[in-house]
């Protein structure tokens, strides 16, 4: 049996050093999204199968398994209009089986060419694909360590998901990472329509919007009438028309204020690390955000100057006493490790990398 009790993170991490020609926030963030890894055929070796989430849902899971049943599970979320191929899942996943894990990767209801196996949208709080994910994997892995890794909106996601948990989360969870989260959408929400860069970015958000909503009224014409992908200025503007309504919220501003994942924190009773950087372009960390984090002792938070919005890519690959890094690609290595930490703490013995 696993132990219960569930450990405390104190490891210190390698410190982040920006690549010299990514220092820039925005150039930084851009270089997240866009630069490849080094993948080879790991994405070819992976198996995906369809995960019935309720009776109008299912999702899509692209997994890789280690040969020993026994080995630790990792779950990986993606951001907005992200997917299971985006490339820090990608990423993150092939450093996760390097070092013992077995990796499932999932995509989120219209994420991944999903939108054709459910009639409803997306929001920060949905917990259902997630927790749908986590019962899978306890019913069919129920010895296995399980760690859960968001990304951007991802890991506001993952946070809903293991607060509904309360005081008795899953024995095999074993903690949760986050990397460049929104905890406060209202905040998210005014820094996202402020700036040049900012709309860009808003307006690439968008356009993956208004081309899901097309699917949408193509596929369920009785729910999105054939000019649901039309009209939108701005993700507020889609937000109060379609998401907020969707799901029972009224509007987009109360969308934002309920949905947001500091309300919550204090309901999280595993451990977690949440990476941020100060110079984020998309996610400000404001005072209600850092006293909720303050508030529960369970999470500790991993703030760099540098990294901008899910970028973090070094200098070089940083190494310490404890850890090498097998890349750049700073964040993805910190996820693996904190996790192996945690797993390790508990006496489980990693397999080689199958």
């Amino acid at each position: 049996m696993m132990p219960s009790a569930r450990l405390m993170d104190t490891r210190s991490y390698a410190p982040f050093y920006p690549h010299p020609l990514l220092r820039d926030r925005h150039v930084m963030t851009i270089a997240g999204s866009k630069l490849p890894r080094p993948l080879g055929p790991f994405l070819e070796l992976g198996k995906d199968f369809w995960l019935e989430v309720d009776a109008d849902t299912s999702v899509r899971l692209e997994t890789h398994w280690q040969k020993d049943s026994m080995a630790p599970i990792m779950i990986l979320v993606h951001g907005l209009s992200g997917s299971s191929r985006s490339p820090y899942m990608s990423g993150t996943a092939q450093k996760a089986l390097h070092a013992g894990w077995s990796v499932l990767r999932l995509n989120i209801r219209n994420c991944g060419e999903t939108a054709h196996r459910t009639p409803t949208l997306y929001n920060a709080a949905l917990t259902e694909d997630l927790q749908a994910t986590v019962d899978w994997v306890v019913k069919n892995h129920p010895r296995c360590p399980v760690a859960i890794a968001g990304f951007s909106l991802g890991g506001s996601i993952a946070l809903h998901t293991i607060a509904k948990w309360g005081t008795e989360p899953p024995e095999n969870v074993i903690g949760v990472c986050t990397v460049s989260t929104p905890l406060n959408l209202v905040s998210t929400s005014r820094q996202l329509h402020t700036g040049f860069m900012n709309r860009f970015y808003m307006k690439l958000f968008l356009d993956g919007f208004v081309k899901s909503m097309r699917r949408k009224s193509e596929q369920y014409p009785e729910l999105y009438p054939h000019d649901a992908s039309l009209g939108y200025k701005d993700l507020y503007t889609f937000d109060n028309q379609w998401t907020a309504p969707a799901f029972g919220f009224d509007g987009a501003d109360d969308y934002y204020n309920k949905a947001s994942a500091y309300r919550i924190l204090d309901q999280i009773h595993v451990p977690g690390l949440i990476i941020h950087a100060e110079d984020d372009p998309l996610v400000p960390y404001n005072e209600l955000s850092l006293k909720a984090l303050e508030k529960n002792p369970k999470l500790r938070l991993l703030m760099t100057k540098y990294g901008g919005h899910n970028g973090f890519f070094g200098a070089e690959a940083s190494e310490t006493d404890e850890w090498k890094d097998e890349d750049r690609w700073w964040s993805e290595n910190r996820v693996v490790e904190y996790f192996t930490g945690l797993v390790k703490a508990r006496g489980v013995v990693l397999p080689r990398a199958s």
